[in-house]
């Protein structure tokens, strides 16, 4: 029980204009006194209490008690009482009454003490009030409130009332303090225990208080005013006002209280932990206070952290075990790396929770190291004898580091209102302006009238803090409780749940912090996201966010991303929604910034994500988090005071430092079908852009099984999954011992979720061992799967190539009739980390001291990592990349390897202007599909190429660079390169090498047309513009053209689809000669294939029926076309010479072409190259035969006629690193072996390399590595030996010993070398003497 607050004891001077007090005792010879009934609810005689006890009873009385603004904290006496007409001539015997019980019982005063809780119980609904403890248990028990109350009654002829009425309830004092309905409900039951926890009020009555009902809006609805007075002290009297008057005014003139109670609005102290008492003391304004805070320092970084904890909404006693439960699962993730901060907010925070949280009493090891971590509190525990109850059932509260000051801000809504908190130690170069946080908790739900609720509620909160803090930075935190999910505020469209006019509503609130003016509000998620990836992240789950294994996550829509409530993954979560309503991830916790120059966002996290744990008595579900929500985290640079050089610097300099200062605007399609949201992915769907969710799924699963072929896992199902959620990113093999994993990854437009349904998906695997071992080991799983009864006959891959370039190895196959490029990369540290060290690695990491070749090959994982944490939204960035690409298809200019655009391109180009606009004035939520598209036209339509490099200005290692030496810091452009778009990571930092000065005009034609058709509205719809007529606009818009004859009619479509794709790579050195012998003039290919119309339809009947019976010629012709236009200014002897010198160029091409005997067969094959007009061309149409569609890869393929036909080496290799593998045939001259016989070869002179020796030894299931050491040649101290296991084999690695230098092998159980250099003997693969 709380402890007694004391009473003063103040003076009763006479109240102004008030009537003579004492009056005698009315004469007894008058006529008798016929007391009026007690039936009045208009009049009352009450106890007030002093006024300095009301704060902690109105916060409750405010929010709870239906009577709050129409009476004060009052006791009643009497009510009800006599009419208003009788109250004078009733209230002259008053006074008599009390004065002559004085006299019975020499008694000088009368005590009151509130320090119990009760309940009446009524029909419609309860009344939850305080008493006298004591007194309301024992009920032959008579205070002395009753006892006055008796005399009262008695004097004015009340006896039978005064002596108790039989049948009637026996007169219980009490103070009301709230109302409920169902006495049986959970809110009811909480509400009596808030009302328990109000701190012991006790004070001596000095006054009875008569109050009558102001009349004036109507019987029954106005307010109680003072009528008069009866004063209880040594001369009893009773004053009476000439009119009634607030009871307000009364008190001023009674008392001398100088006015109500403080301020909503008026800045509170905050509590801080005296660790030598050991409790929470509101700090004062004292002069220890003020050099505390004098003392106190302002940091250079500031964390802020925000979390809805969730309330417990049951109230009953099996769910206290599980509540403590979950208490202690929350306290654990606060104390977690990922979610300690220097000010820490919480919503939904009840008074169990708190006291849980805070209380001294609470002993254990975390409750201390939190009070601790966080000093001072808006609220103390309410358990605290001396602290308040909270005064809502959902409530805000502020821990801190750092003191600070606070206020209530209500808003227009009952319990929903915005703790304003003012740290003056936290400040800028002017200690005046220090950081004020506004912790909000906006109302819940989508509906019209609550999405209009919550723009007032940001209203609200923006109109304050700019009339009281316009100068001052700002941080607004909390749960917003916004709809960000776009499918969600879609399907409440549909169903009538809100209208349109509320949904352009939702679009519009996140823009209001940027636009409203004077603001320049920053949302740290976009921002730490745009730049890091939420890259401060500790958890894995934060780190995956929301990609699944593949990349390709179908769950998101718009909005989603980065949502910190999610029903699909957090399972307290899918609880509270239940088997209905909103189960779609919602980004509703969010941290608002306004730096002035004085705040700089660096990253941003979410935390909560450790889950429960049976063994810490953390619930009985074990795997559960411990609110429906996750936590949200930023990091805050404070800039103190600025230096000599920083104060030199310009204003557009400072904010250039803090914000992304850019040219890039927010456009919109011309109003009407191509501005309407969702307009664009109709008409991608309409156009067959978008994967079906049969082919996505399709896709998947065949990844699944590829994977699990090389890994040597069991085979997945081999049907198509729906889309589930997979919080992994990679898969790994389970190796022995402690050896690195294999990974599995798919890189690409599969990858990113960009894909179609005709392309290839690439895989990269990342492992501990050389490429030779993993392509042979890959090999024969593959082989062996072709074969296997475990996968069914679509599941069976196909080797198609294995081909050596200069980037490396690569196997191309086939799976599910769906192409795969498989490339390896040996970095075992990198895989051992895989994927935390993408995230957590910067480029300047010693982790990433690789071999270029490494480098490279790690190139598209690591970019497509960044992107993928970086990009605003998902859902709408791959929506935007797929029409993007769809146009530049349509249009002819979608193709690297001619200088033209390809995925990376519109990646890096499309993520510079989302950002862009995500930063800018658009927020998130404003900037939607159409308006990227359109912006990204407006864009790249006026971009210099010549002198300026696409790149993206928010990637931290990009800005330190443009921030310490300009553009040139960042990449140095050399005079060849004419066109600059960097991906984010090395090697091969320009991604548009192969570009030049045609295919860039080409460009920049196509960005203004695609322009203006957006803009100008030259189209009506989003199909019209992506379908386009690209192909035919080029057939007619030259007068010349370079046509290159293509023709194949031999027996294999593989050699023949090869020697096409081959033919097309080298078209490219045809493009570098034609602009080195003809620069004047202006030549653009178009990236396909021409076939003739009439025969078209005929070939593609041809190739169907080859392909059905297997037999016969494939027959196929087709054309490259090269348009050509001179310049304007070129005079006619130049063009003949131009003319002359692309003769020869074309001549030389054709002989190349013809002289490669390897690809060219004339016994096969024909092409030709020559300058024709436009009207020689004839009925052309491009060719969309898939069976001739697709890149070819340059290289020198390792197994032309056959891949089942591989090295014998390696074949060897793998028939011994693999015992199930299946034998291979043997000639007809050859004997049969037996079954039993394992396969090996003959001892040779050749040995084995000390490289394949060791993967054997690590990897054979058969063989124990711990029972292996390497013997190897140290340069000083001769021969020495090391574990096996503990072999380093990466060059990065401080351990590392070149193989070269590896004498033997030798097994420790016998003491048996089984490998030695010297001798050439070798008893791992009996190679060698």
């Amino acid at each position: 029980m709380a402890s007694t607050v004391p009473s003063p004891e103040p003076a009763s001077p006479p109240l102004a204009g008030a009537a003579a007090a004492a009056a005698p005792k009315p004469s007894s010879s008058t006529s008798p006194w016929t007391p009026p009934p007690l039936s009045s609810h208009n009049t009352a005689l009450a106890i007030i209490p002093p006024p300095h006890l009301w704060a902690p009873i109105n916060a409750l009385r405010s929010l709870y008690d239906k009577a709050y603004t129409k009476w004060p904290p009052h006791i009643n006496l009497v009510y009800p009482f006599v009419e208003p007409e009788h109250l004078e001539n009733t209230m002259e015997l008053a006074p008599w009454g009390i004065l002559e019980g004085r006299r019975k019982r020499n008694e000088a005063r009368v005590r009151v003490r509130l320090d119990g809780v009760g309940v009446f119980e009524h029909r419609k609904h309860n009344t939850i009030y305080r008493c006298d403890e004591e007194a309301a248990f024992n009920l032959t028990s008579t205070t002395s409130l009753s006892r006055l109350r008796a005399e009262i009654l008695g004097e004015l002829g009340y006896h039978q009332q005064a002596e108790g009425e039989e049948g009637k309830e026996q007169y219980k004092p009490h103070m009301t303090i709230a109302q409920s309905e169902d006495s049986r409900s959970s809110a009811h039951k909480f509400l009596v225990e808030k009302v328990g926890l109000l701190p012991t009020v006790e004070w001596e009555v000095e006054q009875v208080w008569v109050l009558v009902r102001d009349q004036s809006d109507g019987p029954g609805k106005g307010k109680m005013k003072v009528w008069g007075t009866i004063n209880l002290e040594e001369q009893v009297g009773c004053s009476i006002h000439e009119n009634p008057v607030d009871w307000e005014e009364a008190l001023k003139m009674d008392l001398g209280w100088e006015g109500r109670e403080r301020d909503v609005e008026e800045m509170q102290r905050t509590c801080r932990f005296d660790e030598e008492r050991g409790v929470w003391v509101r700090d004062g304004a004292g002069k220890e206070e003020e050099e505390r805070e004098e003392e106190a320092k302002t940091p250079e970084l500031l964390s802020i952290a925000s979390w809805n904890v969730l309330a417990d909404f049951e109230h009953s006693s099996s769910s206290t075990t599980d509540q403590e439960a979950r208490y202690r699962l929350i306290l654990r993730n606060l104390l977690s790396p990922s979610a300690k901060a220097d000010i820490l907010l919480l919503q939904e925070v009840t008074d169990s929770f708190l006291s849980f949280l805070l209380s001294p009493s609470n002993t254990s090891p975390e409750s201390q190291a939190l009070r601790h971590l966080y000093p001072y509190v808006s609220h103390p525990p309410p358990s605290q004898p001396d602290a308040s109850p909270l005064p809502n059932f959902l409530n805000q509260v502020i821990l801190s580091k750092h003191p600070f000051s606070w206020s209530w801000l209500p808003f227009a809504r009952k319990h929903k209102g915005s703790v304003i908190a003012r740290f003056p130690t936290i400040h800028g170069s002017n200690p005046d302006q220090p950081l004020v946080l506004a912790a909000v908790h906006l109302s819940h739900g989508l509906t019209d009238m609550t999405v209009a609720a919550k723009k007032g509620e940001i209203q609200r909160v923006i109109g304050h803090l700019k009339e009281k803090f316009p100068q001052n930075p700002w941080v607004v935190a909390g749960d917003f409780n916004l709809t960000s999910s776009s499918w969600t505020v879609e399907q409440a469209v549909k169903a009538g749940k809100i209208s349109r006019e509320t949904m352009a509503t939702l679009n519009s609130v996140e823009r209001m912090w940027k636009e409203e003016e004077g603001l320049g509000m920053e949302d740290a998620w976009v921002v730490g996201r745009a730049a890091l990836g939420e890259g401060w992240a500790q958890e894995e789950e934060d780190i995956m966010d929301d990609m699944d294994e593949e990349g390709e996550d179908n769950r998101l829509f718009s909005g989603e991303q980065g949502a910190t409530y999610d029903p699909t993954r957090n399972g307290v979560a899918a609880k509270m929604v239940g088997s209905g309503g909103n189960m779609r991830p919602q980004r509703y916790d969010r941290i608002w910034v306004r730096g002035q120059q004085v705040l700089r966002i660096g990253r941003f996290n979410r935390f909560g994500f450790l889950k429960s744990n049976q063994e810490k008595g953390e619930g009985h579900e074990m795997g559960q988090y411990g609110s429906d929500h996750w936590g949200a985290r930023c990091l805050l640079k404070v800039v103190q005071q600025e230096t000599t050089e920083q104060t030199e610097k310009t204003a557009e300099e400072k904010s250039r430092a803090t914000t992304l200062e850019t040219s890039i605007k927010l456009v919109k399609p011309l109003d009407g079908p191509l501005s309407e949201p969702g307009s664009l992915k109709e008409a991608m769907a309409e156009l067959n852009i978008l994967p079906s969710q049969e082919e996505t799924d399709k896709r998947k699963a065949a990844f699944q099984a590829l994977k699990a072929i090389l890994l040597d896992t069991p085979p997945p199902s081999q049907s198509p999954q729906p889309s589930t959620t997979d919080l992994t990113t990679t898969s790994e093999t389970q190796p022995r011992s402690n050896q690195p994993p294999l990974i599995i990854t798919p890189v690409g437009s599969f990858a990113l979720g960009v894909h179609t349904s005709s392309s290839d998906i690439d895989v990269l695997a990342i492992g501990p061992f050389s490429t030779t071992t993993f392509f042979s080991l890959a090999i024969q799983r593959l082989r062996r799967a072709a074969s296997s009864p475990l996968y069914s006959q679509e599941y069976q891959p196909k080797i198609l190539r294995r081909i050596s370039s200069s980037t490396g190895t690569m196997l191309e196959l086939s799976l599910c009739q769906i192409k795969f490029d498989l490339q390896y990369c040996p970095a075992a540290h990198i895989a051992s980390h895989w994927p935390r060290i993408l995230s957590t690695a910067p480029p300047g990491n010693a982790v990433w001291s690789l071999p270029a070749l490494t480098l490279t090959k790690l190139k598209a994982a690591r970019d497509l990592d960044y992107l993928r944490r970086t990009v605003p939204d998902l859902a709408v960035f791959r929506q935007a990349h797929r029409a993007v690409r769809s146009w530049a298809k349509g249009r002819g200019v979608y193709a690297q390897r001619f200088g033209y655009l390809g995925g990376i391109q519109i990646s890096v180009m499309l993520a510079r202007v989302y950002k862009a606009l995500a930063l800018g004035a658009g927020g998130v939520s404003g900037v939607g599909v159409e308006e990227l598209v359109a912006s990204f036209f407006e864009e790249y339509a006026q971009f210099d190429w010549e002198k300026d490099m696409v790149y993206d200005e928010v990637c931290p290692w990009f800005r330190q660079k443009r921030e310490k030496g300009g553009e040139k810091e960042v990449y140095k452009r050399t005079g060849r390169e004419a066109m600059v778009v960097l991906g984010w990571f090395g090697p091969g930092l320009n991604t548009s090498g192969q570009a030049s000065v045609w295919s860039v005009r080409t460009l920049k034609e196509e960005f203004k047309r695609a322009r203006d058709l957006l803009v100008k509205g030259e189209v009506k719809s989003w199909k019209e513009f992506l379908k386009g007529s690209g192909a035919e606009e080029f057939l007619t818009g030259y007068k010349s053209y370079v046509k290159v004859d293509v023709q194949y009619w031999g027996l294999s479509s593989s050699k023949g689809a090869q020697f096409v794709g081959w033919l097309e790579s080298r078209c490219v050195m045809l493009l570098v000669d034609l602009h080195r012998r003809a620069p004047g003039v202006y030549v653009r290919m178009w990236p396909g294939r021409f076939v003739e119309a009439d025969a078209a339809s005929q070939q593609a009947e041809d190739d169907e029926q080859t392909a059905t019976e297997g037999t016969g010629l494939r027959d196929y012709q087709a054309s490259y076309l090269l348009g050509l236009d001179a310049d304007t200014t070129t005079s006619k002897e130049d063009l003949k010479l131009a003319l002359g010198a692309i003769q020869t160029a074309l001549q030389r091409f054709e002989e190349a072409i013809r002289s490669d005997k390897k690809y060219f067969d004339a016994s096969s094959s024909w092409m030709s190259a020559s300058i024709v007009k436009r009207s020689e061309l004839g009925n052309l149409q491009l060719d969309t035969r898939n069976d001739w569609v697709g890149e070819y890869t340059p290289g020198e393929d390792e197994s032309d006629s056959d891949p089942e036909d591989d090295d014998e080496e390696d074949a060897s290799l793998l028939e011994d690193l693999d015992e199930t593998a299946p034998k291979k045939k043997r000639g007809k001259n050859k004997k049969p072996i037996e079954e039993t016989q394992q396969p090996r070869l003959e001892p040779g002179p050749k040995l084995r390399s000390a490289g394949d020796v060791m993967n054997r030894l690590r990897w054979d299931s058969a063989i124990d590595s711990s029972d292996y050491v390497v013997g190897y040649e140290d340069r000083f101290l001769g021969v020495k030996e090391r574990a096996l296991n503990m072999w380093k084999t990466e060059q990065t690695d401080e351990e590392f010993i070149p193989q070269h230098r590896i004498v033997y092998f030798k097994r420790r159980s016998d003491g048996q070398v089984v490998w030695d250099r010297k001798t050439k003997k070798d008893e791992v693969f009996g190679s060698g003497l």
